[in-house]
């Protein structure tokens, strides 16, 4: 899979809608009920092969009031797919919209003392405690894909196929721009390839207390991970901060592992060596939460990629460390068809569907606009587990 990654001025030119000139969204057409309803029981006829029913739609789209229906139930069915189909990034990174493809601020705010301090009678209030805030920023970038349809396709009653594949597929590359979008989070990705040769060393370093280990992900490695966090301490209040909710993020290999971990409700243990002492008690992970991110295996290159696992906080806890970010009003992909198909001799406009001016091919363009961008290292880990 390739997805064209526009950034920098190119993306501010593309921000806004009139930029797009040739193009039109389906989503805006004006179309009756009646028509609508007609486009969706012959697409549905087609698509399902029913006998007669490619002809009856060909002779439909003859039209250009039932081509314009068409496009748009297309539209339709992609929004409603892309609703339905299942994401993880969003179980383990908080999300944001931004105005524009500028970027924006983000704060993780702290501040020296807890609680307010005691005022004895007649006593000045004591002044505001020392606060502050680091901040990151986290800008969106565009992404998209075109397909074409010959003019002859059309005729021959061979682009149904293609129809029907076509909204499925722009929902499905919109989810997974998301998922590579977040797992740009964990992972050092080319944006060029959607490859990654290892963790985000950027990130992930010891500067921020929190470089990649080489621990494999067992029960007692893992409580010794959530033992560490349980006493850290703010970087900058330097007191003891209460751990969040924590999340488990894998790639499929080590699903089995991570089963194994929680799912038992007894553990038993066993102590010394003269004599053995054997013990049960309650597993203590039986409720701990984890992810199993598909991207990581499809991503991720580095030799370690089947061993690799992350600990992170849960999405809106008080120190989010993850972040993916939509424009405002743009939060679902946009599919629009090519509108250069020039005008007639004797003047009047031309259906996009009939071709466009120099190839005779329909073209159908998704856009989708996502950003990422990392937060507060303080509750992170990641080991290559080797």
């Amino acid at each position: 899979m390739t997805i064209e990654l526009l950034s920098g001025s190119a993306a501010v030119e593309a921000a806004s809608d009139s930029d797009f000139s040739g193009t039109v969204n389906p989503r805006f057409y004006g179309v009756t009920e009646a028509l609508a309803l007609e486009a969706t029981s012959k697409l549905s006829a087609a698509f399902s092969n029913q006998w007669g029913a490619d002809v009856k739609l060909a002779e439909a789209f003859s039209t250009s009031d039932f081509k314009l229906a068409a496009a748009k139930e297309l539209d339709a069915e992609m929004l409603a797919q892309y609703d339905e189909l299942p994401s993880t990034w969003d179980q383990y990174t908080d999300t944001t919209t931004v105005r524009d493809f500028r970027p924006k601020r983000l704060q993780s705010r702290w501040r020296s003392t807890i609680g307010m301090a005691r005022v004895p009678e007649l006593t000045e209030y004591p002044a505001d405690d020392r606060r502050g805030a680091t901040e990151y920023a986290i800008q969106v970038a565009k992404y998209g894909r075109r397909f074409a349809i010959s003019w002859e396709a059309w005729l021959n009653n061979e682009a149904i196929g293609e129809l029907e594949d076509l909204p499925a597929e722009l929902a499905r590359q919109a989810r997974e721009t998301e998922m590579i979008a977040a797992v740009s989070n964990l992972l050092l990705v080319d944006p060029a390839t959607n490859t990654a040769s290892d963790v985000n060393t950027a990130f992930f370093k010891a500067g921020n207390n929190n470089a990649p280990t080489a621990l494999p992900l067992t029960r007692d490695n893992l409580k010794a991970v959530l033992d560490g966090m349980a006493t850290k301490k703010d970087p900058n209040s330097k007191r003891v901060i209460a751990r969040p909710e924590m999340v488990v993020v894998i790639p499929k290999a080590l699903e089995a592992t991570m089963l194994a971990i929680i799912k038992p409700t007894i553990v038993r243990k066993q102590t010394g060596t003269n004599p053995v002492v054997q013990t049960e008690e309650s597993n203590e992970f039986a409720n701990l939460s984890y992810v199993v991110e598909p991207m990581l295996d499809f991503v991720n290159t580095h030799a370690a990629a089947a061993t690799t696992w992350f600990v992170l906080p849960k999405p809106r806890s008080t120190r989010p460390a993850m972040w993916v970010a939509k424009l405002a009003g743009h939060e679902q992909p946009d599919l629009r068809v090519k509108a250069d198909t020039g005008n007639r001799i004797g003047g009047g406009q031309i259906s996009a569907l009939e071709g466009s001016f120099e190839i005779d091919d329909i073209q159908y363009r998704g856009r989708h606009i996502v950003g990422n961008q990392q937060g507060d290292p303080l509750f992170t880990y990641v080991s290559r587990g080797a």
